[in-house]
């Protein structure tokens, strides 16, 4: 039997309505993703949201939600405005409890769409957001829940620095750092059975996160012949964003370096010249490559991002073995590239 929703305060409450309003709209929606910049902690935004509006466009809109008596709504748009900039995002949305007319004709000027008190009041009459969905702090809770998390590779810090990547680029290195942390989940969803419901949790919404990245990455390769798009994305996920070109420039400058100041440096450079291009040949990603760069794939990936997000945030858990073939086919591709047994994975 799946729990009650926990009762939130009236901030997080709303916030949570405001996913529930953009989830039924049709876009992708994560709830406090941290911005952080040159490792300050700067704030926490309250609604990051994604959505695919054509196959060589896409939308990052970011939603600043107060809920207070006294929410200095003509702050906010300011604030929210700077967020955007700072994170590159599409669009801005102030989500206000003030009704003033003023507020939203000033949030207009800037190019900031203003929710005044008006919608605000209507959205809080409709239905429980998290009736049928955990809410963030219940996801968290879920994994305070195993009370080794911390040491047994920091769980929730593992999630809350997924979610932080959203706010830097959705780009090839974030992918990769994704990689990494889908593949500990993966594993943890194996050798603790214990924690397996919460692994898989963790690794769905890790996995919805790649999904997105890749569908964003594809709007600058969707002109490409799928030959050329398998080979473009196998070197994202090898090389990182700069490619092979941008790895070799940074190679050869590290590389002159301990040529020049190294005691047999010409040996040394030729040694770990050597090493880094056996481990980037020895890596996968063509498989990768050749599974993302799919036409079929390519158009389903918004898609499968939100079932995956869906998923990781039920109440009563489904596990991958329910859903769609897409999903599953997309999550069998990232468990050969992370050389985990198929079979192993679902048996456990």
């Amino acid at each position: 039997m799946s729990k009650l929703p926990q009762v939130l305060l009236k901030g997080p409450r709303m916030e949570e309505l405001l996913r529930s309003y953009f989830l039924k709209a049709g876009y992708y929606v994560v709830r406090g993703v941290p911005f952080i910049y040159e490792e300050f902690d700067v704030t926490d935004i309250d609604l990051w949201l994604y959505s695919r509006t054509s196959s060589v466009s896409r939308e990052i809109t970011l939603v600043d939600a107060k809920n207070k008596k006294t929410p200095q709504a003509i702050e906010r748009i300011f604030w929210v405005q700077g967020l955007r900039i700072a994170t590159k995002a599409t669009n801005a949305v102030v989500a206000t409890t003030d009704k003033r007319q003023e507020v939203k004709d000033f949030g207009r000027e800037l190019g900031v769409l203003v929710l005044d008190g008006t919608f605000l009041g209507k959205l809080d009459k409709t239905d429980d957001p998290n009736a049928h969905r955990y809410s963030d702090e219940e996801f968290f809770s879920k994994i305070d829940e195993y009370s080794l998390n911390k040491l047994d590779g920091d769980w929730r810090g593992r999630m809350t620095l997924s979610k932080s990547l959203l706010a830097k680029s959705l780009s090839f290195d974030n992918c990769n750092e994704w990689l990494l942390q889908g593949k500990f989940f993966a594993e943890q969803s194996i050798t603790k059975n214990n924690q397996r419901e919460t692994a898989l949790r963790c690794l769905y919404m890790v996995c919805s996160f790649i999904a997105i990245a890749i569908d964003y990455c594809m709007k600058e390769l969707s002109f490409h012949e799928q030959s050329e798009r398998s080979t473009l994305i196998k070197d994202g996920f090898t090389y990182g964003s700069k490619g092979s070109a941008g790895l070799k420039k940074i190679l050869n400058v590290a590389m002159g370096l301990i040529k020049e100041h190294a005691n047999d440096g010409m040996a040394i450079s030729k040694q770990v010249r050597s090493n880094i291009e056996h481990q980037l040949e020895a890596l996968n990603t063509v498989i990768l490559g050749e599974f993302f760069s799919k036409n079929d794939v390519a158009k389903t990936l918004f898609t499968v991002a939100k079932e995956f997000e869906q998923m990781a945030m039920n109440r009563k858990f489904s596990p991958h073995a329910d859903a769609t073939p897409e999903l599953r086919s997309m999550l069998y591709c990232l468990l050969d590239y992370w050389e985990i047994d198929r079979v192993m994975f679902s048996a456990s």
